[in-house]
């Protein structure tokens, strides 16, 4: 195995990345705290701050009175410094964010579809940048790049996971149209339509990889994330930085097999608005359409059985990440209803306990809800380009300087 060092070139770039994520996590820091944080030197830090002040990526936010001598200048990220746009193509929907570069949401935008075609994927993603060039204006030329996050396997387990009557009836046609997404197409093609570079993820690293770095507090170092949508997904974060394995697929929790098989043979497959769809169209229950309805009288005892039986059907494999990991905590977003997850993770606490000797982490909903999918694709060009990932300090001088590259999932 070939080793490698850092050159000087390296680590002025993860020093610098250090620098703007403590800034992140502390606004109006002086210079000198900066130092006692990081130990990095005085000159260093004036060098490389001075340097993010005027590229626009920090400003000055007053300056730090009381000491002796010349007063200390405070440091804040800037927000229109850089953007990050980022695309989610799912199942069921199709969405853009533009994230200014304080992690604040500018744009977030929606539409429904069901199972998306190249064609529709196309026009739908062409008309949200357009949106969003129209609402940067000038600044169109900060954003870093653009993320795209998606499903694995979109093309796969539609007998259980197609729930439009229409598609159902076709399903060998709609399994041809969505081969598409088996190649890196339309990765290709959304950096040639905003000639920005392509960060790539499956939705549940992208969730994953926003609660590093939007986190309102330093986030956990070590914590498993599972992604709900139409199907499911996890992604572990090892050391503060999400874990891929050998080939790429650490913490593909949805494809571990279900304990009884009764809601699908894979986790995917169970633990999913999939399978509460089809729950509640078996029981003739009406899918309420806006959040309201969710809290009908009618409601709670349907909730409360599939919440029950999903959490017997995942506890085996959970309690397998507990034991193998021993993570902090594990997090829950996607897209499940407020008050289905808070039944969800009520149930899975208390099947839980029955099914691991060890002490469990707490399980607890991510920050971002229902809008992880995207707002994490909007994080991966600001991760991609200016978080202290480790493995900056380890690429080549050539790669260092361009550590915005394209990370293209297989």
């Amino acid at each position: 195995m070939k080793s490698s060092g850092s050159t000087s070139e390296q680590s002025r770039i993860y020093n610098e990345r250090i620098i703007l994520h403590l800034v992140r996590q502390h606004p109006e820091i002086s210079r000198v705290s900066i130092a006692e944080r990081t130990g990095l030197s005085a000159q260093t830090i004036s060098v490389i701050t001075s340097s993010l002040l005027e590229r626009q990526l920090l400003q000055v936010a007053g300056k730090v009175k009381g000491r002796r001598g010349q007063p200390s200048i405070k440091l804040s990220i800037n927000k229109t410094g850089a953007y990050g746009l980022g695309i989610n193509v799912d199942r069921d929907h199709i969405s853009a964010a533009l994230l200014d570069f304080s992690g604040t949401c500018v744009l977030l935008l929606e539409r429904m579809v069901s199972f998306p075609t190249e064609a529709l994927a196309k026009n739908i993603a062409q008309d949200l940048i357009e949106e969003v060039k129209a609402t940067l204006g000038a600044d169109w030329n900060k954003v870093q790049g653009i993320g795209l996050t998606r499903p694995d396997y979109m093309d796969s387990w539609l007998e259980t996971l197609v729930t439009d009557s229409d598609q159902r009836a076709d399903l060998e046609g709609l399994k041809a149209a969505l081969a598409y997404w088996q190649s890196n197409a339309f990765e290709a093609w959304l950096t040639n339509l905003t000639g920005v570079p392509c960060f790539c993820e499956n939705d549940a690293v992208a969730a994953a990889t926003s609660e590093l770095l939007l986190s309102p507090s330093a986030p956990q170092g070590h914590f498993f994330y599972l992604f709900v949508s139409t199907a499911c997904g996890g992604s572990f974060v090892a050391n503060g930085e999400c874990y891929f394995g050998a080939h790429g697929k650490a913490g593909s929790f949805g494809l571990i097999p279900t304990a009884t098989g009764k809601h699908g043979k894979w986790i995917l497959e169970a633990l999913s608005v999939s399978s509460l769809r089809r729950f509640f169209a078996d029981r003739h229950v009406e899918w309420p359409v806006t959040d309201a309805m969710w809290l009908d009288t009618q409601y709670p005892q349907w909730i409360e059985q599939w919440a029950n039986e999903v959490a017997l059907e995942v506890a085996p494999a959970l309690a397998s990440v507990v034991a193998l990991y021993d993570p902090e905590a594990i997090l829950i977003g996607g897209r499940l209803p407020p008050p289905v997850l808070a039944r969800l993770i009520a149930c899975i606490e208390n099947t839980l306990m029955s099914h691991s000797m060890l002490a469990l982490p707490p399980i607890r909903i991510a920050q971002t809800g229902h809008t992880a999918g995207v707002l994490g694709a909007a994080v991966l060009p600001l991760y991609g380009s200016f978080a202290p990932q480790q493995n900056v300090l380890l690429l080549s001088p050539k790669q260092a300087l361009l550590s915005a590259e394209v990370r293209k999932t297989p």
